[in-house]
């Protein structure tokens, strides 16, 4: 499985490296300027097509290994279908900057349904008797839940990325988790998608971090938030052993973060879908840069994904136990609210600090 590995980072690295040099030719098309958004904390043009380079060393990698190790009777062609969905909204977005929000979670909601009819990606089991028992009694329902928690865990990445490293981090942290449980039930298919995707991130997130050159754009966000869910999704589905809480354990900062931007922007009477400055990433990022200077918002990303690499260890540990994921997404939950807490009050000092100059 390195050998594949090694191919989807290679092709992926190529791929990047290709398009940060180029950039001066595409930059009409793909730039992402600095200042075009609250969330944009970014300085200079930076091309938002990183994505593209996930997606070719992943689909090299993963067809290529897909034939050589055997896995005809594995759906590869249809997951990476499944998955050209989502990546070609994304991407249309990056080049057009049209395509809106509601536009791209329903093509995550075809890609979910392409995977439920022909991978088998489907979510029937919550270990919750009552939820399952329904699930079981009525496939509907069950692909109605599938397709919707595919859309917004892809949703969720994609609001999660506002900081170098921190997208590529986090879907390297979650495919780790799902190759750290494959490996141990012997699952070749879902070694191979999730190192292969894993493999492509890291070749992407060296272009992206510590300096980044080049970003996923919705293009990489949606690949890697809809491959996440799907892998997950099909790793408690093949296998009975492992409780439906791990997936869940492996995208604890993605969906934090966007239900807490849902309930702020309700709360603020705002449409759920614009964008502001209170992500716990852009916060912390501030609060680090007033602290270390322009190496700040990298030590925000280190601190994010480092925190959600240890919940995923220690998930992927106990990945068969219900009541140690349920307990870890407390813990989980309860560190966030901590460090939004942290962050946001540092901010109003911040804020005040700056009133208090302006009106000298």
């Amino acid at each position: 499985m390195i050998y594949y590995f090694s191919i989807a980072f290679a092709l992926s690295l190529l791929v990047a490296l290709g398009l940060a040099l180029t950039t001066r030719w595409h930059s009409r098309f793909s730039a992402d300027m600095s200042g075009s958004g609250p969330q944009k904390i970014h300085t200079g043009i930076v091309p938002r097509v990183g994505g593209v380079a996930v997606f070719a060393g992943f689909a090299v990698a993963f067809v290529v290994g897909g034939r050589l190790l055997g896995l005809s009777g594995e759906p590869v062609l249809w997951l990476l279908f499944a998955l050209t969905v989502s990546f070609a909204a994304g991407l249309y977005e990056d080049l057009s900057k049209n395509f809106g929000p509601l536009a791209r979670l329903l093509a995550t909601f075809v890609s979910a349904g392409i995977a439920y009819q022909w991978c088998g990606a489907s979510l029937t089991r919550f270990d919750i008797a009552p939820i399952d028992a329904v699930l079981a009694a009525f496939p509907p329902v069950a692909f109605l839940v599938t397709v919707f928690c595919v859309g917004a865990i892809a949703h969720a990445y994609n609001l999660s990325d506002g900081l170098n490293g921190l997208l590529a981090g986090l879907g390297l942290v979650a495919c780790l988790g799902i190759t750290l449980v494959a490996w141990q039930y012997s699952d070749s298919y879902l070694l191979l998608a999730s190192m292969t995707l894993g493999g492509a991130i890291v070749g992407f997130g060296l272009l992206n971090f510590p300096r980044s050159y080049l970003f996923s754009g919705d293009g990489g966000a949606y690949l890697v938030g809809t491959a996440v869910a799907i892998l997950s999704i099909l790793l408690i589905q093949r296998h009975v052993e492992i409780s439906p809480w791990l997936p869940f354990c492996l995208v604890l900062y993605p969906f934090t973060d966007t239900t807490c931007a849902i309930i702020r922007r309700k709360l603020k009477r705002v449409p759920i879908s614009a964008p502001d400055a209170e992500h716990l990433h852009t916060l912390l990022a501030k609060r680090m840069t007033a602290r270390f200077g322009r190496r700040g918002a990298n030590v925000a990303s280190v601190l994010i994904v480092g925190t959600a690499g240890a919940f995923m260890w220690l998930a992927a540990t106990f990945h068969t136990q219900r009541g140690v994921l349920v307990a870890l997404a407390v813990a989980y939950f309860v560190s966030y609210a901590l460090a939004y807490r942290f962050s946001m009050s540092a901010a109003g000092v911040t804020l005040s600090l700056r009133s208090r100059g302006a009106g000298k």
